[in-house]
């Protein structure tokens, strides 16, 4: 399944993540005091717009770093005081995506949409809800609508993003213009030259996929996948022994998981790729 493609944002230094945590932290304990005080009866203080502000930072913050239970957590605080807060909307359908939970996720991203409708990252990640939902007419309408952001992510994504929508058509020769469109604007997007080394490898063109899975390892030489990838390519195109050299990476990046699983099979004699 691939995931929602987001613009390239600014990551915040560790310094500045650790203070953010240890803030919010101390306006849990905070709360936790004015709760134990007033006995056996709660009372919720509405935040300020600091805290509001600092909570919302935070959760974009976990969700950079791949934890969008935590993401979702802060996200439902901020929207908690602040329900027309068209980026926290979103955040919160972005986190929901990434749990897999597309149907729950298309409620927050129509009202982030609402209130931003040029907003292209908000576009695209409704986009994805859509593809994954099976909709994929609506899909292709929210990607089109990204593909005019003045923002070049947006448009990079966009690309992206349509390019996996006519890989899971079936139209791979479409998929590849997408994703060659995508590199077109970035060469080095490491989503569109895996994108674009799939649907060659669909269409049966081996030796274009195997020079996009090598691209994407130079990007990314510690990506399990890639390494997998172009291993089995390089063994179906009988570069047996370089392949091997790929597959025994991916299973010394990946030696508990599905890739590294996959690749061990390969190594021990399987006369067929994993699909």
């Amino acid at each position: 399944m691939s995931g929602p493609v987001r613009p390239p944002a600014l990551r915040l230094p560790l310094r500045f993540r650790t203070r953010l945590r240890q803030q919010l932290v101390g306006f849990g304990a905070i709360a936790l005091v004015a709760a134990a005080g007033s006995g056996c009866h709660t009372i919720t203080k509405p935040k300020t717009s600091s805290e509001l502000l600092l909570t919302e930072r935070m959760a974009q913050v976990l969700l950079r770093d791949n934890q969008p239970v935590d993401a979702e957590r802060a996200f439902r605080e901020v929207l908690k005081y602040d329900s027309k807060n068209a980026e926290a909307l979103d955040g919160l359908g972005n986190a929901l995506i990434m749990q897999g939970r597309y149907k729950e996720a298309m409620a927050s991203l129509d009202k982030a949409v609402s209130l931003e409708p040029m907003n292209g990252s908000f576009r695209n990640n409704r986009g994805v809800a859509r593809m994954e939902l099976g909709q994929y007419k609506e899909a292709y309408e929210d990607f089109d609508a990204a593909e005019s952001s003045p923002n070049p992510d947006d448009r990079l994504s966009a690309s992206i993003n349509r390019g996996r929508l006519r890989q899971r058509e079936g139209n791979f020769v479409a998929a590849e213009h997408e994703f060659s469109m995508a590199l077109a604007r970035d060469p080095k997007s490491f989503a569109a030259t895996l994108g674009r080394a799939v649907a060659r490898e669909s269409k049966g063109d081996l030796e274009g996929a195997a020079e996009d899975y090598l691209s994407c390892v130079k990007i990314d030489s510690m990506n399990a996948e890639a390494n997998l990838r172009l291993g089995v390519c390089l063994v179906s195109l009988k570069k047996a022994e370089l392949g091997r050299r790929y597959l025994q990476r991916a299973i010394d990046l990946d030696p508990s998981g599905d890739t590294g699983a996959k690749a061990r099979i390969l190594m021990q004699g399987s006369s067929s790729p994993p699909s």
